[in-house]
Parts: C-alpha cells; structure tokens; sequence
C-alpha cells in the first residue's frame, strides 16, 4: 500500500516503518501496557502477586513455544498473512480481558492473547526486515525495534486511561487502537522478492556480490551449530532480569508509595532509555559487531537489575533503569541481526523463532521467582538482586562461543 504512495523510498524502510509501528502498538498494549492494570487486578481480585505474575509468565512461555511454528509460517506463508492473523487473534483477546471474573479466565485470555501476539510481534518484523538490507541490516533492525521503545513511553497514557476510566474500559479502547492500526501496518510488511526491482539496502553495487544473496542455513543445520546454543541460553539469561523489570517496575514503585501515573514514569525513563539503546546499537554493530555489541547490552541489563536492590526512592529506581534500559534495547536488534549473519536469512524466521522458544524459559521464570519473593518476603529488593546476579551467566556463555564457519551457505 504505502510503496504506491513513496514509490521513489526503498522499499524495506517502508518495511521498517510498519513493522516498527506493529512493534509500538504490541508493546504499548501487551508488552508494556498491560503492567499499568497489574494493581488493579490484585486490588479487585485479591490474587498473589505471584499468582498474577505467573499468568503474565505463561502468556511469555506460549509466545515462546509457538516461536518455531511462527517462524515456519513467516517462512512458508510470509509475513504479512503471519502477522494479520496475530493482530486479529491478539485484539479480540486484548477485548475479551476486560469482561474476566477469575483467575482461570485471566489465564485463558493471556493464554489466547499470547498466541496472537507471537504472530504479531517484533519476530515478524525482524524476519521480514532481515530479508530487504546486508550492509544496514543493524541500524535497519535497531530503528524498527525504535517502535517497542517509544511503546513505553506511551504507559503514561495507559495508567492514565486505566485511572480515568477503569481498567476494563481502558482495555476495550486499547484493543481497538490496537486493531484498527494494526491492520493497516500488516498490509506493508513482506519479504523481499529475489526479483524485486529495487537494489538490495538501495544500493546498486550490493547486488553485484554474490554473498549478499539471500542465502543460509536451515534450522537442521544450525541446531548443530554451537553458535545458536549460545545465542539462545545467553538471551534467555538476559530475559531473565530483562521480563521481570518491564512487568514489575509500576507495582514496584507502587509499593513505595506512588500513585500508578507517578510510578509509570518510571516506565518511561527505562523505555526512552531502551531507544539509545535500540538506535545506537544498531550503527555500533555494524562497526565493532554484533557479537561485541550484545555482550555489552548483557552486561548493562544484569548491572542495573541487580543495583535495584539498593533502590528506596523513584529517582534511585530511574537511574538504575537508566542502566538497564539502554543494555535491554541494545539486544534486541542485535541478536537478530547476529542470526542473520551467522545463518543468512533463507530460513531466518525458523530459526529466530527456534531462538524466541528456548529463551521464553528465562522469561518465564524470571518474574514468576522475583513474584515469588515478593510474596515471601514482603519486597521486591531479593527478587532484583537474584536475577540480576544469574542474568550475569549470560555474559561468559556468548563471549566463548564461536560462530558457524560457513556462512551464506544453503544447507
């Protein structure tokens, strides 16, 4: 639709706008959005927060167990059918939460929502985006994942909604802005032809190399690579401190006395953060590299996490949030782009998808245990340190691992 509209743009950053904007609505309602109604639904309802954590955990853990049929029907379907199905089954979801009664409705809906939401998330994104750019693959990926950081900044008006309204209007209104503008994007996300008239990344010269090919390995292949192993353990290591501070931070300063706006600016510092992050990582990586740049995001995420545990004021939990933030944007376009360099992008979204299954454990766990301690101990102060402190193991495990010695090579 819109290529009609800028014929003379190239094409894939018109990719990287829509999916970008697919990638800010997902957040903005299900990622980040939906921990501005986590208090509300304790105060209603009187579950755990851990009971309440977990449901958020199981929403993670299907989005990761169905990565892989994801990343096989971005392969074999493409993007757009892939993602136009997500956003209808993730909106009428979102819809459907405000009409629950009990924690088992609460699950079934998280549940469902999750199947839509991996369908519809930055997975496609990144695996259509991958296709269109070789020397801008890292700065085409960390603009399109810009989207998921301005989402958070857009809690403030979620917690703002849910404090005018309620938290079952103000779910009913994000599901159709979700909808509406979802559909719009998803007619504008699709691979890139390998007849397509435009140059790849709108160069000409790129495409008079032939390792710039779309090319690469199958999902067989790289599961023999010690390279995926590595990628997939240390993000799920990352995700482990990473969940658990998007999820919990506005309960958290809520538990400190703030009011549910105050503590979402808390949100905000973090996610504004997580867009240097998300922009500069990108040019870095296309520099120093991908491998570089993600160990140092790594580093960042468990730093921060764990000097939470020293936090007792908003402006202490914003500066460290300020750590985490940039580390935490920093790797989602760089793990992506790191797959696509060391397995092309033929079977990207296999792959990618096999990688989002393995690493949901860490974001499964994370802010069921940091929930757990809540509950035990009556703060959030262990729950930070611990994961924070294992989110670290991430660092060694991708720093000794080496990268498949064939690249761009059909298999």
């Amino acid at each position: 639709m819109l290529k009609r509209v800028f014929p003379n743009i190239y094409e894939g950053w018109i990719v990287v706008g829509a999916s970008g904007l697919v990638m800010m609505l997902s957040g903005s309602t299900f990622f980040y959005g939906l921990s501005a109604i986590f208090t509300s639904l304790l105060i209603e309802f009187q579950w755990s927060v851990a009971a309440t954590s977990l449901a958020f955990s199981l929403r993670t853990e299907v989005q990761g167990l169905t990565g892989p049929i994801i990343g096989l029907s971005i392969d074999r379907l493409g993007p757009k059918f892939t993602i136009m199905t997500g956003i209808i089954v993730a909106g009428l979801a979102l819809f459907a939460l405000s009409f629950i009664n009990n924690l088992l409705q609460f699950y079934l809906v998280m549940l469902i929502s999750a199947l839509g939401i991996g369908a519809a998330g930055g997975q496609v994104g990144m695996a259509a985006v991958a296709t269109w750019f070789v020397k801008k693959r890292g700065r085409a990926l960390s603009i399109m994942t810009v989207g998921g950081g301005i989402s958070g900044a857009l809690v403030f008006i979620v917690a703002w909604l849910v404090e005018s309204f309620g938290w079952r209007m103000a779910v009913q209104i994000l599901s159709v802005y979700y909808l509406v503008i979802g559909i719009f994007c998803a007619f504008n996300i699709r691979s890139r032809p390998t007849d397509h008239h435009q140059p790849m990344d709108g160069i000409a010269e790129i495409n008079n190399n032939p390792l710039n090919q779309i090319r690469g390995y199958g999902l067989r292949m790289a599961l023999k690579k010690n390279a995926l192993w590595a990628i997939s353990i240390s993000t799920s290591f990352c995700l482990f401190a990473g969940v658990p501070v998007i999820l919990l931070t506005i309960p958290f300063l809520e538990s400190l006395d703030y009011s549910k706006t105050t503590a979402s600016t808390g949100m905000i510092a973090f996610t504004v953060s997580t867009v240097i992050g998300r922009l500069g990582s990108g040019y870095l990586a296309d520099i120093y590299g991908n491998k570089k740049i993600l160990i140092i995001g790594y580093l960042f995420v468990s730093i921060g996490t764990g000097l939470l545990f020293f936090a007792d004021t908003l402006y202490l939990t914003m500066a460290f949030l300020l750590i985490i933030g940039p580390g935490f944007g920093a790797t989602i376009p760089v793990r992506a782009s790191l797959i696509a360099e060391y397995f092309g992008t033929t079977s990207f979204g296999t792959i990618n998808g096999f990688c989002v299954f393995f690493s949901s454990f860490g974001a499964v766990l994370g802010p069921w245990i940091t929930g757990k301690l809540v509950d035990i101990t009556g703060s959030y102060s262990y729950g930070w340190l611990i994961v924070g402190l294992l989110s670290f193991l991430a660092i060694p495990i991708l720093f000794f691992s080496k990268p498949p010695v064939h690249n761009n090579i059909e298999a």
